[in-house]
């Protein structure tokens, strides 16, 4: 309600902020894993740890990423339906819900159905395609 109900900050800060854990929690857990595994690698090539950084964990997170980023986009397109439907003034959520309160069951299954087919068109489309490119990096 600070942003105001027809502003389309409101739905953007909810997703962020369900999604930005998820993402967080994996990058942690990737750069300690490959800290782990890397780090007496790097220290016998004789890497800096600004080298190791960037050779060595970086790289090596990108995958971490993209397989946290599946669960992120999935989150987020559930939440933004929801956000949507309380605080803007278009968007999926909102006409799923305007659809529902006049009592238009055609409309509420027709943005049901786009909502669905765009989740698993994004999965399959694009972050399985990538998930699958970066994890060849991973050893």
């Amino acid at each position: 309600m600070i942003f105001g109900v027809t502003s389309r900050k409101p739905p953007i800060l909810v997703v962020a902020a369900a999604t930005f854990p998820i993402l967080l929690s994996s990058l942690i857990g990737a750069v300690r894993s490959l800290d782990e595994k890397f780090s007496l690698l790097a220290k016998m090539l004789g890497a800096s740890k600004l080298q190791e950084l960037f050779y060595f964990i970086l790289p090596g997170t990108v995958s971490y990423l993209a397989a946290a980023s599946r669960a992120a986009i999935g989150i987020a397109l559930r939440i933004s339906v929801v956000a949507e439907a309380f605080g803007a003034s278009g968007g999926v959520g909102y006409w799923l819900v305007y659809s529902y309160d006049i009592g238009f069951k055609e409309g509420v299954f027709a943005w049901a159905s786009i909502l669905i087919i765009l989740m698993i068109a994004v999965d399959m489309l694009i972050l399985r395609p990538i998930e699958r490119w970066t994890m060849k990096w991973r050893l």
